[in-house]
């Protein structure tokens, strides 16, 4: 075999992989885990699914909530709730601080976030 057509048919083996691989779901960590998330002194917990959707509860006030989420380009998470809660922007947009299990964040203005391990 030549060395034109070795190197031909391993870059077409490259770029098959390549092609095949699917891109990593930078929202995986988040599947079958608790989002915990601290706005104004009110926890939130929220569940994150692969076919976008979420679930949710704000344990102090024995309410739930549900909707789609979609993440964008730049990494925003777009929440749309149903029904929308009568305190928040519909759909809510905003930066995921955290991105796997374990990860903490804590803003100066004292909202905070955790990705935390099973459903919380």
């Amino acid at each position: 075999m030549s060395v034109m057509l070795r190197a031909t048919l391993i870059a077409a083996a490259v770029t098959t992989a390549a092609l095949a691989t699917p891109q990593r779901d930078p929202m995986a960590s988040f599947y079958g885990n608790t989002l915990v998330c601290l706005d104004k002194g009110i926890i939130s917990h929220f569940y994150y699914k692969p076919d976008h959707t979420f679930t949710g509860k704000v344990p102090s006030y024995a309410m739930e909530f549900k909707g789609t989420w979609e993440r964008k380009a730049d990494g925003t998470i777009c929440r749309n709730f149903d029904p929308p809660l009568p305190t928040m922007k519909n759909p809510d947009c905003g930066p995921m601080s955290v991105s796997k299990v374990g990860d903490r964040v804590k803003n100066a203005d004292g909202h905070g976030e955790k990705l935390v391990a099973g459903i919380q």
